[in-house]
C-alpha cells in the first residue's frame, strides 16, 4: 500500500471516531496542516468525506452508499446461489447473475451449464450493455436519466452479425423489454449463444439485477423462447422473494 493511501485510509479510520479539525488530522498523520488539506481535498470532492460548517470533517454519505452496495451484493449473490444452480441443473444451462454497481452492470455469478463450449463472461467483468439480454432489463428498469447516463459514449461495438449498432434500435429493445418483461440476446455478441434475461426487484421493488439463462445453438425459436422464459422468470421471482420483495 502506498504512503498516500495508508493516509487517507488513516484519516478514514480516525473520522469513524468522530469529526475532526483539519489540524487535528494532520496532527494525526505527522504532516504539515497545508499537506493534510491537499489530501483532505480530493476525498471531499469525492464525497468519502464531508466538512461542516464548524470547520471539522467527518465521514462522507458517499462511504454509506458504497457500504450499501456491498453488502446487497454479497447479500443478492449468496441469496441467489442456490437458484441459480437449481435453474442450471434443471434447463443443462449457463446461468449468469448480473448487478448494477455504480455505473456498471457486472457478472457477480455464473453457473457453467452442461454445454461443452464456455462463453466469454467472468465473474467481475462488465456485462455488454447493447448485447445482453440482462443489460437489457436492468436499463429498461431504470428511470430514462440514469439510463443515458449509462449509455452516454458507450461504444456499439459490432461483434456478431447480430450486433446491435443503432442507438435507437437499443432504445426499442429496451422498450420491448420493459413490455414483456424479459429481454433477449439473438447471438448478439457471441456466434450461437442466445440468452434470455429477467430482471430480479429488491425488497423496495427497484431492479438493479437480473438472472439470465444462455444456451448454446444454431437459433433459438419462438417456440423455445416461450419454453424456457418461466424457467427464468420463476428463478428471478424465487431470488426476489428471498430479498424481501412481495409481488402484488
Amino acid at each position: 500500500m502506498s504512503k498516500t493511501v495508508a493516509k487517507a485510509v488513516l484519516v478514514l479510520d480516525t473520522l469513524a471516531e468522530g469529526p475532526r479539525t483539519a489540524s487535528e488530522l494532520a496532527r494525526g498523520l505527522g504532516v504539515h496542516s497545508s499537506t493534510a488539506m491537499r489530501m483532505l481535498q480530493p476525498l471531499v470532492e469525492s464525497g468519502l468525506l464531508a466538512r461542516g460548517s464548524d470547520g471539522r470533517y467527518r465521514l462522507g454519505l458517499r462511504l454509506a452508499e458504497l457500504g450499501q452496495q456491498v453488502l446487497e451484493g454479497i447479500d443478492l449473490r449468496s441469496v441467489a446461489r442456490p437458484h441459480l444452480v437449481a435453474l442450471a441443473e434443471a434447463t443443462r444451462a449457463t446461468v449468469h447473475l448480473s448487478q448494477l454497481v455504480d455505473d456498471r452492470i457486472v457478472y457477480v455469478d455464473k453457473i457453467e451449464g452442461a454445454a461443452t463450449i464456455r462463453t466469454w463472461s467472468r465473474i467481475g467483468r462488465s456485462v455488454p450493455l447493447h448485447t445482453s439480454a440482462a443489460a437489457k432489463v436492468i436499463l429498461a428498469a431504470l428511470s430514462p436519466e440514469h439510463r443515458r447516463r449509462l449509455l452516454a459514449g458507450h461504444t456499439f461495438t459490432r461483434y456478431t452479425e447480430h450486433t446491435i449498432t443503432d442507438p435507437s434500435r437499443l432504445d426499442d429493445c429496451i422498450a420491448e423489454a420493459a413490455r414483456r418483461g424479459y429481454a433477449t440476446d439473438e447471438a448478439e455478441f457471441e456466434p450461437l449463444v442466445h440468452c434470455i434475461g429477467i430482471g430480479i426487484p429488491d425488497i423496495n421493488g427497484r431492479v438493479g439485477a437480473a438472472v439470465s439463462l444462455t444456451t448454446v445453438r444454431g437459433a433459438l425459436d419462438a417456440a423455445e423462447v416461450r419454453r424456457l422464459v418461466p424457467h427464468v422468470r420463476n428463478t428471478a421471482s424465487a431470488i426476489a422473494a428471498d430479498l424481501g420483495h412481495q409481488s402484488h
